[in-house]
């Protein structure tokens, strides 16, 4: 991050890095946007119980993969990343819509940026990132995803909430 002299909170830098494929445990549904908070605080807490239930083990901070998202409607993968696959369960493609599925973050080449601050402005964070990737002739891919660094319920103050914008490149 850097510092602008007219403003004073740091300017997120996006660093392009290669990533290996994760594995995860997931629930994909096709809701409203409007309802999007609402599935993050329902799907996430069932996520890491049946995580727990099923004998996984967390490997990171849970995520949401947007896979088509508009003002009117948001197809999202919500999530955690796992250490292996965890065994019975069906692969997410498979799935009906809002059952838990295995899944995986794809690895390959993304661009990663830190969002600072509250979900609500989560948007300016991804037209900054995509409008660097076309200054710097990249290609943005399919299915970004936020990974949440950290949990909403232990900072007290939203404006230093940290979470993650991964985007696939091309």
């Amino acid at each position: 991050m850097r510092l602008s002299m007219s403003d004073p909170r740091p300017t997120p830098v996006p660093e392009i890095r290669d990533l290996g494929p994760q594995p995860t445990v997931c629930v994909r549904v096709a809701e409203p946007t409007s309802r999007l908070a609402e599935l993050f605080d329902q799907l996430l807490p069932l996520v890491a119980e049946r995580v727990a239930d099923l004998g996984g083990r967390t490997a990171g901070p849970p995520y949401g993969r947007y896979h088509a998202y508009t003002q009117e409607h948001v197809d999202v993968e919500i999530g955690i990343p796992v250490v292996a696959p965890v065994s019975n369960l069906p692969a997410a493609e498979a799935a009906p819509r809002g059952e838990l599925a295995a899944s995986e973050l794809p690895g390959g080449r993304a661009a990663i940026v830190e969002h600072r601050g509250s979900y609500e402005t989560l948007n300016q964070t991804y037209g900054m990132l995509e409008a660097w990737l076309n200054e710097h002739g990249e290609q943005a891919g399919q299915g970004p995803w936020e990974s949440y660094v950290d949990d909403p319920t232990e900072v007290q103050d939203p404006s230093q909430l940290r979470t993650e914008v991964i985007w696939p490149l091309r």
